[in-house]
């Protein structure tokens, strides 16, 4: 049997080492349970998971998603290098306060009367679109997904492309 991908040195977590070599992570631990909440996550079921995501996408790096409001189904495309639960969970809680970002503003602008607490569904779906480790090439993958999908409530296009 050959191995492709040998870890030589083991520096944190085994799913940050995998996440590095591009091998699948594991699978969400935190789906439909309530667990104790990790650095940056809120407590209880995985945002990421319980909004359509296949299981264990919430913890791969470097992906390009697409994340749809429940509410109004309207879209956002982003990128991130980090966990996407943690991004999800960051786009959460922007909607619940308000914050002055895409999400926050959108959910103030057309959900005004709407308020939104931690276990509520703010997201219909996530799907990712694309992996991409090398930051460039995931910034220049934003902005052709967002000019082919038109998200509305991205604010910013993402790179300029000529």
């Amino acid at each position: 049997m050959i191995y492709r991908y040998v870890l030589y040195e083991h520096r944190g977590s085994l799913a940050r080492s995998l996440c590095r070599s591009s091998l699948d992570p594991p699978t969400c631990g935190k789906q439909g349970s309530s667990t104790k909440p990790r650095r940056g996550r809120p407590p209880g079921p995985c945002l990421t998971c319980t909004s359509g995501a296949p299981p264990g996408v919430c913890n791969r790096k470097g992906v390009v998603y697409k994340i749809q409001c429940a509410e109004c189904q309207e879209l956002y495309v982003g990128e991130t290098g980090r966990c996407l639960e943690t991004r999800i969970a960051e786009h959460h809680a922007d909607a619940r306060k308000g914050n002055a970002t895409p999400w926050g503003q959108h959910a103030s602008a057309k959900h005004p009367n709407r308020q939104w607490s931690i276990g509520d569904r703010i997201f219909t779906s996530v799907s990712v679109l694309a992996r991409e480790p090398d930051r460039a090439q995931r910034k220049l993958r934003e902005a052709v997904e967002i000019r082919h999908i038109h998200p509305t409530i991205n604010i910013y296009a993402g790179w300029h492309l000529l």
